[in-house]
């Protein structure tokens, strides 16, 4: 359903940003329509960090919560997402991280997923662009605040 890739260069190292993006617990700090978000379980295994995390999003009277699986790679260089329980049918989204110089860093964020809640998924599709961008600019914003 609706899958989008966004690319940006960013004033901030891909270890600054690989670390905001993985500190799911502040998401709901300045995340749109995050409404609480919280690890449930970490696990490490050789090069890779596992997260099961709970998200709760929404707007006015459509709220959820869903839990996803969260690969964290040690090299700070990907963060790959997927669905486990909660509105989706599926999502799958992709951060990857890569230096340009030392004080700059190129992200990529890639989202593909669809709804299983019909009208939520049917306002979602209309508004996906904005959501995205939002969400993206998001990250960007709090890299600001913190670094």
């Amino acid at each position: 359903m609706p899958k989008q890739h966004e690319r940006k260069v960013v004033p901030y190292t891909k270890e600054q940003m690989f670390d905001l993006v993985s500190d799911i617990d502040k998401y709901s700090e300045f995340l749109p329509w995050c409404n609480s978000s919280k690890v449930i379980k970490r696990e490490t295994r050789e090069n890779t960090s596992i997260i099961i995390a709970d998200l709760e999003i929404g707007y006015d009277q459509f709220v959820y919560t869903y839990r996803s699986k969260v690969n964290l790679y040690a090299d700070k260089s990907r963060i790959t997402v997927s669905n486990l329980d909660g509105p989706f049918k599926y999502l799958d989204n992709k951060w990857e991280f890569v230096e340009i110089d030392d004080d700059s860093s190129e992200i990529q964020f890639d989202i593909d997923f669809e709804l299983n809640v019909t009208l939520f998924d049917i306002l979602m599709r209309k508004f996906f662009d904005l959501a995205f961008q939002k969400m993206v600019e998001a990250f960007i914003s709090r890299a600001k605040e913190i670094y």
